[in-house]
């Protein structure tokens, strides 16, 4: 599949609101380009116009889901969290970079407050966020130039790098095309094989159930991130165990119970069909890179702008 090329900036705080800035992690970061019109004119599958302001867009890491450094007023691991965060600052070329004690997820202080950059998009997601391949540097190619996007290339990736070094979890999208989900997913095999990164603390998996009572113990565990973002609500919900969280993922077929391509038995599924939840155990059945995520589907009225269909 063809992507974009955006030439811009990597955008890491703002030295007319230093408290107000951007707030990166793991696999977000701030992107001003130097042609807003390229970002508009992205494939939207969603339906969601790209947020994008004077500042900037939000740049989604395509395949990847790092540790939440703040989710709802909730965290993941802390210590996973940071790291992929500050691996991500440092591969676009941020130094020395602080964050405020009392606001500890926006930048106080770095050597530079942005760096030259491109990404490589070919859409943007349901909240308006540019789903891209993220590069330090400028690119050789002219604004808008489009790209196909090969294995060696995806490697360069700030995305693929965080993968191969088990710093992020897979989460592979439908518009992902499947010759770059599978080189994508050998990265993060060959990661969790040597037990790099957050792997050797990886929980809620195949390999065996997390036990979750409370918030606070769901805060220190490191376990895929979209099954934590389900798990924040339905504890607030004020379930006291995960007996009823099969069907309160099905309840909500759009926000909670996303549909899925299940890789290995060739079919359809949803969330609910990788999960399991009784007591104080929650797991997920298949690895991440196991099976593909569908976007989220457009409001009724919505103007659609679909990629090809990545799908096998």
């Amino acid at each position: 599949m063809t992507y974009t090329l955006i030439r811009g900036s990597f955008v890491i705080r703002y030295p007319d609101r230093p408290r107000q800035g951007p707030e990166p992690d793991g696999d977000t970061v701030k992107f001003k380009p130097d042609t807003p019109a390229l970002v508009e004119a992205l494939p939207r599958r969603s339906g969601r116009p790209a947020a994008i302001t004077a500042r900037g867009v939000s740049a989604r890491l395509e395949a990847i889901d790092a540790l939440e450094t703040h989710f709802a007023e909730t965290h993941q691991e802390e210590d996973g969290a940071y790291a992929a965060r500050d691996e991500l600052l440092r591969l676009l070329g941020f130094t020395n970079v602080t964050f405020w004690e009392d606001l500890p997820n926006r930048v106080r202080s770095a050597d530079q407050d942005s760096l030259r950059g491109h990404v490589l998009s070919n859409g943007i997601d349901a909240n308006g966020r540019m789903i891209a391949f993220c590069y330090a540097g400028d690119h050789l190619d002219p604004d808008g130039t489009t790209v196909f996007v090969d294995g060696p290339m995806a490697d360069r990736s700030a995305n693929a790098q965080l993968l191969g070094a088990g710093l992020a979890y897979p989460a592979f999208y439908a518009t992902l095309p499947a010759d770059l989900r599978a080189h994508l997913a050998e990265a993060s095999q060959a990661a969790r094989r040597k037990g790099s990164g957050l792997w050797p603390r990886s929980d809620a998996d195949p390999d065996g159930a997390a036990t979750v009572r409370d918030l606070a113990e769901l805060e220190r565990l490191v376990m895929w991130p979209k099954l934590f973002r389900r798990i924040v609500p339905y504890l607030a919900a004020g379930f006291a165990d995960f007996d009823g969280f099969d069907a309160w993922l099905r309840a909500d077929p759009v926000n909670r119970d996303d549909e899925l391509f299940l890789i290995p038995k060739l079919e359809r599924g949803n969330l609910h069909d990788v999960v399991i939840g009784a007591g104080a155990g929650i797991q997920l059945t298949m690895w991440p890179e196991d099976f593909i995520i569908s976007p989220d589907p457009p409001a009724p009225g919505a103007p659609v702008t679909p990629p090809p269909d990545a799908l096998p």
